[in-house]
């Protein structure tokens, strides 16, 4: 497999998959997530893997979803829409499902979709100027690929502001929220990554990953329920005119006016 959107290599234990769309700031697809799942498949499958490292090229991490897989969200029946949202709800959780541990290096905007893949690493290095955030109520959207990936991490109280509000947060603020290992300057954000690595590689690898899959264990089963509620409740969001109207004033690029129904 080739993938187009992504850079991988695996090289002394370390895979290392980098998201490479940095002409659309790093927004992801479903081809983009279909190339995810193949490839931590692979990962998990390979022995030598011993750590993996999630990283993007050019400026951001994640911009989020690509505005056309929400559009494609319109109009759908309940199957079609759930297959085609729960392909993309799979991928992710193959990615988390690698055994090993997961490093995400974060810089730029980290938005959305962005920020539920940071979340299904075990620990997140950003730098200092990163910006978080979950846009979706703005465009009448739920946060549908497993927000209770950001909840177990924050809390509930602070998953609130972000999926609630929508408003941006500070790399400083979420390393408050428990959401980030440790912030960085942008020139150390590699070397600090390496420094992890070089920390894990140096501990008994069958322990690493048995502690990966206690502290796992409680919260795998909750997740997938969470997320085919997510799935539903989105539907039913998707009848509204409230939702029509976010996507056409979306497109035609002006100010959305809602009416609650």
């Amino acid at each position: 497999m080739t993938p187009r959107h992504w850079l991988f290599s695996v090289r002394d234990g370390v895979a290392t998959l980098s998201l490479n769309r940095p002409e659309h700031g790093n927004n992801i697809n479903l081809e983009c997530l279909e190339e995810l799942r193949q490839l931590s498949e692979q990962i998990e499958h390979n022995p030598a893997v011993r750590v993996v490292v999630l990283r993007s090229e050019g400026k951001h991490s994640s911009i989020g979803m690509d505005v056309s897989v929400i559009g494609q969200m319109a109009g759908q029946q309940y199957e079609p829409y759930a297959e085609h949202l729960g392909a993309g709800q799979k991928c992710i959780d193959a990615f988390e499902a690698i055994s090993r541990p997961i490093i995400a290096e974060i810089k730029g905007f980290c938005i959305g979709a962005g920020v539920i893949l940071a979340a299904c690493a075990d620990f997140r290095i950003s730098t200092e100027r990163a910006v978080f955030a979950l846009p979706e109520v703005k465009r009448s959207i739920g946060v549908i690929m497993g927000l209770h990936r950001v909840t177990r991490l924050v809390g509930v109280s602070s998953v609130k502001r972000m999926a609630m509000l929508g408003e941006n947060f500070s790399a400083r603020q979420m390393l408050e929220w428990g959401f980030l290992t440790e912030i960085v300057a942008e020139e150390k954000l590699a070397a600090a990554s390496a420094n992890l690595v070089k920390k894990i590689l140096a501990l008994p690898p069958l322990a690493v990953t048995l502690n990966k899959r206690i502290a796992d264990f409680s919260y795998a089963a909750f997740l997938q329920q969470s997320q085919q509620f997510e799935l539903r409740e989105q539907f039913q969001l998707n009848q509204t005119a409230d939702f029509r109207e976010a996507i056409e004033s979306f497109q035609k690029k002006r100010p959305p006016s809602y009416l609650g129904k």
